[in-house]
């Protein structure tokens, strides 16, 4: 396949103009050839850039119409000076006001539809609970605190993963937001209640903590990594969008995440709803980011907030109640195949449960 032939079939696959076969034989490419799927994605950022400037420059086309209109009425007819009625001065006020109101008001609508076009290719991956009952009969038969869990499955679901030993846990924000309760749950089925002790809506951030006092895991078999990466590198997740662990490879795709924000990576992964809260970690198994969300209007594109943020929120933490030093022991990831770096990982990595 040639660059020209390559090009025209990637914008046939954007714009939607691909059948059935035609799209799924694309995706298989797309995930067998890391630089065809690099390719699509910016393809698709300079069309997005490209529709960008078109509302900027229609925007800018209608204000200068509607100001075009104000001096046209309240213009003289002829140079000469000459007194008015009260009458018509408050006429020509009417109008002008008319036409600001008329200005003010497409700029708002204009806003409105810039604002809502932007909110739709952004999209939180947590899950919906409501129709899902085996995870809540797990919850049912193995809780293992003194509160049982509601009845009901519950509202919104994700993942979080451990940060310290003792029961300290970090997820998205959006996840608990409104949360009455929150349970977690282990790969084993064990559930526990948690709480919410710090949440940084900016970041879209929370940390939770189990609510017994008496939790403790093993040693943390990974580490926050300090320094930034690079686009092409690989990584990988390991979350919840099912009631089972699921694992996802991918590559980091950009060093800023949705509308260039320096706080988050974007990444060229599978995420889906439930993976939320998500551990994203590189090829030696150090921690390097948190899922946050994806783009709607793309599959296979998700954003992840970088893990030099989250340490400095976990800083902002008091010392007597969360053990820094649980981040800090030596990486048990490192040198190991992803089997085997997998078995490790998913003992800290845990199914979100919020009822509200």
């Amino acid at each position: 396949m040639n660059d020209i032939h390559l090009i025209q079939e990637i914008e046939r696959y954007l714009d939607g103009e691909m059948s059935a076969p035609e799209r799924e034989a694309f995706d298989v490419l797309r995930r067998s050839d890391s630089n065809i799927d690099r390719q699509v994605t910016e393809h698709q950022l300079l069309l997005q850039q490209f529709r960008a400037n078109g509302q900027r420059k229609e925007l800018l086309r209608k204000m200068e119409a509607i100001h075009a209109q104000i001096p046209a009425i309240a213009k003289p007819a002829t140079p000469v000076v000459k007194m008015r009625s009260k009458r018509t001065w408050l006429n020509l006020a009417a109008a002008a006001c008319i036409a600001l109101l008329t200005s003010l008001g497409t700029i708002a609508v204009m806003q409105k539809a810039a604002k809502n076009s932007s909110t739709a290719q952004y999209e939180d991956v947590r899950r919906v609970l409501n129709n899902i009952q085996r995870s809540q009969n797990a919850l049912k038969s193995d809780i293992n605190i003194i509160k049982k869990a509601p009845i009901n499955p519950g509202t919104f679901g994700g993942t979080c993963f451990a940060i310290s030993r003792s029961g300290y846990m970090v997820t998205n924000y959006h996840v608990i937001a409104g949360a009455d309760s929150i349970y977690i749950q282990n790969n084993k089925g064990e559930a526990f209640k948690a709480v919410s002790v710090f949440e940084d809506v900016s970041s879209d951030l929370a940390v939770l903590r189990i609510a017994d006092s008496g939790f403790r895991s093993a040693s943390l078999p990974y580490s926050l990594k300090q320094l930034p990466i690079l686009p092409g590198e690989e990584v990988f997740t390991m979350g919840f969008p099912r009631d089972e662990i699921v694992y996802g490879k991918g590559y980091i795709s950009a060093k800023t995440g949705f509308n260039g924000d320096t706080l988050a990576y974007q990444v060229s992964i599978q995420v889906d709803p439930g993976n939320s809260g998500a551990p994203l970690l590189d090829n030696n198994g150090e921690v390097i980011g948190i899922i946050t969300g994806k783009q709607s209007s793309s599959d296979g594109i998700a954003f992840a907030v970088k893990s030099g943020h989250l340490k400095r929120l976990l800083d902002e933490l008091p010392k007597d109640k969360f053990s820094r030093k649980d981040l800090k022991q030596q990486n048990q990831l490192n040198g190991l195949n992803r089997v085997e770096q997998l078995k490790k990982l998913e003992e800290f990595v845990y199914m979100v449960k919020v009822y509200n």
